[in-house]
């Protein structure tokens, strides 16, 4: 299938429904799988709004519609639902990063672990890792990204649709490239394609670290952090994975912003009330790290570029 296909794609024989923003063919494309609406923003939104700008297509596969967030009840007017308001909230901040197209694969948020959100049945941590790989297979093979990010094997912080979404996308990485796997998706056209770079978001742990030791200083224990305790901060600097490449984004920060503001009911808007100088939101939010999993990092000179090599 040829680059200029894209704008014939369909992905409803494959459960995932598809808002596309741009349809035109780019010689460079992207591919980020994460589970909620909300992920790309708040984690990766100033390294997509630097390449949609440098005119590479960036897709978004999101797993779920964020049906678990806690959402204050006056932000639900005029929504039937919380799911309802987060697709509002992505497709809202899809248009300010400039994505191509938010692909949503279908399954319900699972919540933090030992939820009861977890064992509902279309919850995401209960779809068979297959399933989900085989989506992501065919959105490789179609969209043909060089570059494939998603989170890594604690998924940041420990969600559980956090970590589902790292060994799909590990396992559909390896697939899409093997004419052995899904030949159905062959067989509808779908050729094998095998993207080159497989990057995970990361940060430095420094100010966690100090933020342990404070809790600690308190008398809080760091390994039950968050509104509901149920966030490891200790356990969070041991499964961060080391940064290996940098991205710039300084001159992105109005777009950044913008997409998180887009995400109210998770509590987007500018930092810090906007109390802050533009100059020194810049500077916080002037560059965002990855760690590059595929090919693996043997040392060396830092990247700076998801497209370098």
């Amino acid at each position: 299938m040829s680059i200029s296909a894209h704008t014939e794609l369909d992905f409803a024989p494959y459960g995932i429904d598809t808002l596309w923003l741009d349809r035109a063919p780019r010689p460079r494309t992207i591919l980020i799988a994460y589970p909620h609406p909300d992920d790309e923003s708040f984690g990766n939104g100033g390294t997509i709004a630097r390449y949609t700008a440098e005119g590479v297509a960036v897709h978004y596969a999101c797993a779920t519609r964020g049906e678990c967030g806690t959402v204050d009840a006056p932000m639900l007017a005029g929504y039937a639902s919380v799911g309802e308001l987060r697709t509002a909230e992505q497709a809202c901040a899809a248009r300010a990063l400039g994505l191509a197209a938010v692909h949503f694969l279908g399954f319900r948020d699972s919540g933090m672990p030992g939820s009861a959100d977890n064992q509902h049945p279309n919850a995401f941590v209960q779809a068979p890792l297959e399933q989900v790989a085989g989506q992501l297979t065919a959105l490789m093979r179609a969209l043909r990204p060089q570059v494939v990010l998603t989170f890594n094997s604690y998924g940041g912080y420990g969600h559980p649709d956090h970590i589902h979404i790292h060994y799909a996308t590990r396992a559909a990485f390896v697939a899409a490239g093997d004419p052995a796997r899904y030949p159905e998706q062959i067989a509808a056209g779908l050729a094998p394609w095998q993207p080159q770079k497989l990057y995970y978001p990361t940060f430095s742990t420094r100010f966690v670290r100090l933020a342990v030791g404070g809790m600690r200083l308190m008398g809080r224990d760091p390994r039950r952090f968050g509104r509901n305790n149920d966030i490891d901060m200790v356990r969070i600097i041991e499964e961060t994975t080391p940064v290996t490449t940098t991205v710039a984004c300084g001159a992105q920060l109005e777009a950044n912003l913008q997409a998180r503001s887009c995400h109210r009911s998770q509590g987007g808007g500018v930092p810090f009330g906007g109390r802050l100088p533009r100059a020194l939101l810049r500077r916080i939010f002037g560059s965002e790290s990855f760690t590059r999993a595929i090919p693996a990092w043997q040392g060396g000179p830092m990247e700076h570029n998801l497209f370098d090599g």
